[in-house]
């Protein structure tokens, strides 16, 4: 026997071989006849019981005056009301305290859910994945005993409704009949939204403990999976705050630190993501692991038990528009009835909710993914609380206990309205399904076509992401022509050639709601909510979207795809994940290695060899040596180079070539085909190994500085430091060589010492990365750091930016129209300049007032086309035409003294363009037209104000130089396509842009 003194209880265990492991807490006693349960809850009532002996609640540990009474902390309200079977242990005596009066850290909730499920025959416990800080995820299988007995059987028949061809309706009936229902119940994708895990502890234990009838019976309609807590990490981060900032006596006040935490907050994961916008995604492991398990069971309910601001009440569902029109109507006939379930269970507890109201469901990327699978999804937003309680604006106090009994309740509500629907909500699945992969449903006739490039990790990413959903790709055999097809620029083309390799993906399966969800060019919007969006900004300059209206996958990735109305059968073949390729080919005997810098991962190759002392080159035209073909941005690896190399050069480059799934090339010969560089010219450019600080905390937005370190490490895998923005101005800046400037929030200001700090940096060569809101700092008249500017400081004098864009317009031009004039012998009278000698366009006052109209109709968050700068280094891996994901970001204006790399806007010609025409401040030149919206909401004054603007510039200053991104480059770790920017300008930036480097 063993005695523990744990908060004022005995916590004392035998193990009796005959008659099983008893457990005695603080006077009650069960016991757990399971053999496979003996040491399992033992180990976790002994580790319990030691941590609360070695760390107590804070009150108890204070020597000073006991706080004063405060008697409306005390809830009357009975989370666990009923009979329990004595032999599950209680949530008391895992936790140390009663179940939903704190927040359960996420040790202790892992505790809880095996416990429970070593000791009811009721559970499964499953660990689905696990975080990027090792912690476990897990979900509980709930049943009654006899139907998680027969769980293989069950899953198979939800797979045949799932993919009803061949299935008989009288079949389907069948397997209806026999059917439990299913219901997927997750709480805290957001850390600090904390009360819906502690509500799900409640909710696991009243399933497996509970002997009354109605449980018993709900148990035998249903399987129900519990995914507790789905941000542990968050979590873990929101509780330490808790525990530093909680005081001797409870704390009521919102504003409060206790209530309010501080940056990075505990929403996010370990890489400060939001990981309710990564459904499909899939960035993150947590994402992954949950996505493969709801994905096998085709759940007829998932819920997603959420928190808002702290004064609201509850928000449940359904959503009001803007809604996904490729939402399923009976989702949204059954999220009616079970609202009308759930407020009915609200008023007999007199307590106040609301629907609709600020929730939308436009956006795919919500764990509400799964509807366009044929689930019900149901958002609970219940009024935050953290712990203690929140007095509220009427004066009345909610403590945590309540809060975590509103969801508790709204849980169970749900699962009584699924056991008396879920037969019919099955005949609804079936036959949508059925529907939409017939040849009569509004997906029959159409196909998407992503087109191949040499970007092999990038395109595998992406097949990899729509399998990970069930859709079914394909591969193009051999060439396809298509008679009519649109891109993605929303240009119509007839006899279209889709080249062999195409990945196809037919929008008539069994997934075309959730395909055309994700890949559909643009998402319906209505326009009764365009109408009401715009009284929205009109009226005080708010919105009713509650998210971004543009997120579909290939524009994301940057991969060129074509839509194309027909359904295509012929010249296709199921994907295959890519073999692995060789690390070493090519020539036994090399001068070089070369790996080609059309894939992203060619970046970290580079990298990660400059991390090891390797000397690398970025080859910044196209090539031909020793009858192999290079891209530009192609990265290679001489022998001359690496002469004092210590190590074997060749291992270091087969084993980096190796782990970034690249060929390294040998090449025998220097000298170029043709006119293409030789191995000793001015196109082979030295690199400088990165040394790369990221500034964050104080003013930075969490979200932009998380996308930015998770990209370092997933897409180099190389080191680098954060830098606290508070103590920048005493840093010592020479140990690094790039600086990062992420995206900005409230707060965020850089003082004269800290811009003189980084000035001087700059000038003695560093690379300086600003992104959105950080550019803020840099380019206004006060700073005097960078010559780029906001439109809205630039309306005196348009004209030299309008000069300015016609020059690179100019540039690119493959032909002359004045052959003559340039051959004759008398100077011309006549010659064509791109400025006109009087101004056609508005002066500056009405400049201003225009640039201050539309700057209230910035996108949400839209797609635009931008025209890529296919000579600069840091554009390598990137096409001609590149979509980019713009919001209320500053509108950055580029002159001749800064290089705009990439432009808003792409110049095509059009027949139907004349003369000459202004478009806000830029002229557009006769017989052209700007190709600007590809995907999203962009009004079109926004559209007018972003026009011809500069997303990337590259300035040098001093032996340095400035980059700034007008928006975030790595939107939610998934776009892909401007991330290779990013890359580009942390690698390729110290060698390329800078001269000569920091000495570290």
């Amino acid at each position: 026997m063993i005695g523990l003194n744990a908060d004022n209880g005995i916590f004392r265990l035998a193990a009796d071989h005959e008659a099983g492991l008893k457990v005695r807490s603080a006077g009650r006693s069960f016991k757990i006849t399971e053999e496979a349960g003996k040491m399992r809850v033992l180990l976790v009532l002994i580790l319990t019981a030691l941590t609360q002996v070695i760390s107590g609640p804070l009150q108890a540990a204070t020597t000073g005056l006991e706080p004063t009474p405060m008697p409306e902390l005390d809830y009357a309200g009975r989370l666990l009301d009923g009979s329990y079977d004595p032999a599950i242990p209680e949530p008391a005596s895992i936790l140390g305290f009663p179940v939903g009066e704190r927040t359960a850290t996420p040790e202790q909730i892992a505790e809880a859910v095996l416990a429970w499920s070593a000791a009811s025959d009721r559970a499964v416990a499953v660990e689905y994945a696990r975080t990027h800080e090792n912690r476990p995820l897990y979900y509980v299988m709930i049943s009654s005993p006899e139907n998680l007995s027969r769980l293989a059987d069950i899953q198979a028949d939800i797979a045949r409704l799932a993919r009803p061809a061949g299935l008989s309706e009288r079949e389907a009936e069948a397997v209806i009949d026999r059917l439990p229902a299913t219901a997927w119940m997750a709480y805290s994708i957001h850390g600090n939204e904390s009360s819906g895990a502690d509500a799900a502890l409640a909710v696991i234990y009243h399933l497996v403990a509970s002997t009354d009838e109605d449980v018993l019976e709900l148990l035998e309609k249903e399987i129900i999976f519990i995914d507790p807590s789905q941000n542990p990490d968050g979590r873990a981060r929101f509780v330490r705050a808790l525990e530093q900032n909680r005081g001797a006596a409870p704390n009521v006040d919102s504003q409060s630190l206790l209530h309010s935490g501080f940056w990075p907050y505990g929403r996010t994961n370990h890489y400060f993501f939001d990981l309710n916008r990564d459904f499909y995604f899939l960035v993150h492991p947590e994402t992954r692991g949950r996505v493969a398990a709801i994905n096998d069971w085709y759940p007829q309910i998932i819920i997603d038990g959420h928190e808002m601001g702290s004064s609201d009440t509850f928000l449940l569902s359904p959503a009001r528009e803007p809604i996904n029109r490729n939402l399923p109507a009976f989702t949204s006939e059954w999220a009616n009835r079970f609202a009308q379930d759930l407020a009915a269970a609200f008023d007999q507890q007199n307590w106040p909710y609301y629907h609709g109201e600020w929730n939308d469901n436009l956006y795919a990327g919500y764990s509400s993914y799964a509807m366009f699978r044929g689930s019900l999804f149901i958002l609970y937003e219940q009024a935050s609380t953290d712990e203690d309680g929140i007095r509220l604006p009427n004066g009345m106090v909610r403590t945590y206990r309540e809060s975590v009994h509103h969801q508790m309740l709204a849980t169970m509500s749900n699962l009584e309205s699924l056991a008396r629907n879920s037969k019919a909500m099955y005949r609804d699945f079936v036959e949508d399904r059925r529907f939409v992969a017939s040849a009569n449903s509004p997906y029959a006739d159409l196909t998407y076509a992503v087109l191949p490039n040499g970007n092999r990790s990038r395109l595998a990413g992406f097949a990899e992401k729509l399998l990970a959903q069930d859709i079914e790709v394909l591969t193009a055999d051999r060439d396809i022509q298509v008679r009519r097809a649109t891109d993605w620029t929303g240009r119509e083309r007839t006899s279209v050639t889709l080249p062999a390799g195409s990945l196809v993906i037919p929008n008539r399966q069994s997934e075309a709601r959730l395909i055309a969800a994700i890949l559909e060019f643009d998402a319906e919007i209505s326009d009764e909510t365009l109408a009401k969006e715009r009284q929205e900004r009109l009226r005080d300059g708010g919105s009713i979207m509650y998210d971004t209206t543009a997120w579909n996958l290939e524009m994301m990735y940057g991969l060129e795809t074509l839509r194309v109305p027909e359904h295509l059968t012929n010249g296709l073949s199921p994907y295959q994940p890519p073999a692995p390729k060789p690390a070493i080919a090519g020539t036994q005997n090399p001068i070089a290695w070369i790996v080609d810098g059309q894939d992203d991962a060619s970046v970290a190759f580079a990298a990660r060899l400059l991390e090891q002392d390797a000397q690398v080159r970025a080859i910044d035209k196209e090539i031909d040596l020793d009858g192999l073909g290079f891209s530009r941005g192609s990265v290679m690896v001489s022998i001359n180079d690496n002469r004092a190399f210590k190590g074997d050069l060749a291992a270091l480059v087969a084993a980096t070539a190796g782990e970034t799934g690249l060929t390294a090339s040998g090449i025998g010969a220097g000298l170029g085909e043709g006119v293409l560089p030789d191995i000793g010219g001015r196109h082979f450019r030295l690199l400088e190994r990165p040394q790369i600080a990221v500034l964050s905390r104080t003013g930075i937005s969490p979200y932009s500085f998380g996308t930015i370190w998770n990209s370092i490490d997933k897409h180099l895998g190389i080191r680098h430091s954060h830098l606290d923005k508070a103590t920048l101005g005493f840093n010592d800046l020479r140990r690094y060589n790039v600086l990062v400037m992420p995206g900005t929030w409230f707060g965020f200001d850089l003082g004269e010492r800290e811009l003189d700090n980084i000035k001087s940096w700059v000038k003695a060569g560093g690379t300086l990365i600003a992104i959105q809101g950080a550019t803020g700092s840099l380019t206004g008249e006060k700073a005097d750091f960078s010559s780029v500017r906001p439109i809205q400081d630039t309306l005196a004098d348009t004209l030299k930016y309008d000069v300015s864009l016609q020059r690179e317009w100019m540039a690119r031009r493959e032909s002359l129209d004045n052959i003559a004039a340039i051959r004759a012998h008398t100077a011309p009278f006549d010659v064509a300049y791109p400025f006109p000698e009087k101004s056609n366009g508005p002066g500056e006052d009405a400049l201003k007032k225009l640039d201050a109209w539309q700057s209230m109709f910035m996108p949400q968050g839209a797609m635009l086309a931008a025209q890529v700068d296919q000579q600069h280094w840091l554009t390598f891996g990137t096409p001609e035409v590149l979509p980019v994901l713009y919001s209320n970001n500053p509108v950055l204006m580029s002159d001749d003294r800064s290089e705009a790399v990439l432009r808003v806007g792409v110049l095509e010609a059009s027949d139907e363009a004349g003369e000459a025409r202004k478009l806000g401040w830029a002229t557009i030149p006769a017989g052209q037209d700007l190709r600007l919206r590809m995907s999203g909401l962009l009004w079109p004054e926004a559209a007018q104000r972003v026009a011809n603007s500069a997303y990337l510039t590259r300035e040098s200053m001093g032996h340095g130089q400035v980059i700034l991104f007008a928006a975030e480059p790595v939107y939610r770790g998934a776009a892909l396509g401007t991330n290779r920017l990013l890359l580009n300008a942390l690698v390729y930036g110290p060698g390329l842009g800078a001269d000569p480097a920091v000495e570290p």
